[in-house]
């Protein structure tokens, strides 16, 4: 069986397109596996005010404390790479990755996000606090929604 270039490229848009993993097209003759990369998206903001550590930390736990978090303010937004589920740690009967008022470094699991049964880890791609979690945990996510707010 040839198979025609646009079946592929139908096949790589539908990867972009539903925020697949991978995609399978079998055939008796052909078998053709589309895999993409793990990505983690963030937004990067840089700050033109600079403020010593201690007054930073003193005016994040402010607002930890009055739960007054608004999402229009300066933070940095961690985004769903893809659609699923949110997972805020590995099981039910584990800790959580993350806790608001959680200071975090780059590379560190912030939660998981299952689609078609894979577990897929979501990682900080900057250093700060976590200010506020805006999705439950079992909660339906798209592609861009906000995950969590960091200062």
């Amino acid at each position: 069986m040839k198979i025609d270039i646009s079946v592929i490229e139908n096949l790589a848009e539908n990867i972009d397109k539903y925020g697949l993993s991978e995609i399978t097209l079998e055939s008796d003759e052909t078998k053709i596996i589309l895999k993409r990369e793990k990505v983690v998206v963030s937004n990067i903001v840089q700050s033109k005010v600079v403020q010593t550590t201690t007054n930073l930390e003193e005016e994040i736990q402010e607002e930890i404390l009055s739960n007054n978090v608004n999402e229009d303010e300066d933070y940095e937004a961690i985004v769903s790479p893809m659609v699923g589920t949110f997972y805020k740690s590995p099981s039910p009967q584990s800790e959580n990755f993350v806790e608001v008022g959680q200071n975090i470094e780059p590379g560190e699991v912030l939660c998981i996000i299952e689609a078609m049964k894979l577990m897929n880890e979501v990682k900080s791609s900057v250093k700060g606090t976590i200010v506020k979690i805006l999705v439950e945990d079992g909660q339906a996510i798209k592609k861009g929604d906000k995950l969590f707010l960091i200062k």
